[in-house]
């Protein structure tokens, strides 16, 4: 191909900017590795009814991103600081509202449980945001030229 690399953009935003991905390609991307991050995690501890666990720990991390990064306006602004912003506020919340459902962790092991999470979250979410970037990067003008 002699043209950049096609970006994954919205419908809504009409800008023509080829170097932003949309938000609705983000939010995908966001919800599949939280999607992973719950995966992982079930993967490691096997604990009861996968369906019932999938649930009890999908469902506050969902809740709480979606409000969260509505509020804040992750997916319209696409920047490195909405996200931050979702992430930090976002999964300590949900991860709290788990345990409180859940009833585990109790005592100190909340703080390690909600420092996993983030630490973990933050890694998925960052492979995510970078395949991403990578997958929609435009090529430099001078390299276009000479092809």
């Amino acid at each position: 191909m002699n043209g950049p690399a096609p970006a994954i953009t919205d419908a809504s935003t009409g800008s023509g900017d080829r170097r932003r991905p949309g938000g609705l390609a983000l939010a995908v991307v966001d919800a599949v590795a939280l999607l992973t991050f719950v995966g992982v995690g079930l993967r490691s501890h096997r604990l009861g009814a996968i369906v019932e666990i999938a649930v009890r720990n999908l469902v506050p991390l969902a809740v709480t991103w979606a409000s969260v990064s509505l509020v804040v306006g992750t997916y319209g602004r696409r920047d490195l600081a909405s996200l931050v912003l979702t992430w930090a506020i976002a999964v300590p919340a949900a991860l709290l509202a788990r345990t409180w459902w859940v009833g585990s962790p109790q005592g100190g092991r909340v703080a390690l449980f909600v420092a996993v999470g983030l630490a973990f979250t933050a890694l998925f979410l960052s492979i995510g945001r970078t395949i991403v970037a990578l997958c929609t990067r435009t090529r430099p003008v001078w390299r276009a030229a000479d092809q």
